[in-house]
């Protein structure tokens, strides 16, 4: 099977093709490749309505282009339109604690220029590895939620499971779950799953 078929067939794509605007997405993953199948997907759909795509990232602009690319994004074309851009997160935002106002100057910052609708991917807080990064990180998370509809965009959020504070991995997993509409859950066919998160109330995440 090609690679393409197996994107076709990957459940989560269907997923994402049927994501309404303006939702909050958790991407949780243990491989990166599937990762970026979801992302890519999530901003192809976007650039084809004419909403701005923006991603977050404390890497090189140039790796996330690069991967991005490999796709199927025309990356070149769609920066010329200015209606794509890799949006670069410094690790002092790490440091910010008034929170609400952090996050909407970023959102201002990161869209300067640019068309609404926005699409976001990425994230804002960058320390995942240890538990003063992750209780930042939720603290981000709970309040951008809380207000989301304030920010008239619609985001995912990717989280590379491996690298999520171990001792408290579960508890953090719960907590980010809370503070999200959807998940995707970007692993190999077989174990890949997508859904809303209100889903997950009965069972008191």
């Amino acid at each position: 099977m090609s690679t393409e078929s197996k994107k076709t067939n990957y459940h989560p794509m269907k997923f994402v093709d049927q994501l309404e605007k303006n939702k909050h997405t958790i991407l949780l993953y243990n491989n990166q490749k599937y990762a970026y199948w979801i992302i890519s997907r999530y901003f192809l759909n976007g650039l084809k309505n004419g909403e701005s795509c923006i991603f977050f990232t404390s890497d090189e602009p140039e790796i996330i282009e690069e991967r991005l690319s490999a796709e199927g994004i025309d990356v070149i074309l769609f920066k010329q339109k200015n209606s794509l851009r890799i949006y670069s997160i410094e690790r002092a935002d790490d440091d910010k604690h008034d929170t609400l106002s952090t996050l909407m100057h970023i959102k201002e910052d990161a869209t300067k220029g640019m068309k609404p609708p926005y699409r976001f991917a990425g994230r804002t807080i960058i320390e995942t590895e240890t538990k003063e990064g992750m209780k930042l990180g939720l603290i981000l998370e709970k309040v951008g939620h809380e207000h989301f509809n304030d920010f008239n965009c619609s985001q995912m959020c990717y989280y590379d499971i491996s690298k999520i504070e171990p001792s408290m991995r579960q508890e953090w997993l719960r907590e980010l779950l809370k503070n999200h509409h959807h998940v995707i859950y970007a692993s190999e066919p077989t174990k890949a799953v997508a859904f809303e998160t209100a889903l997950l109330e009965d069972e008191d995440l």
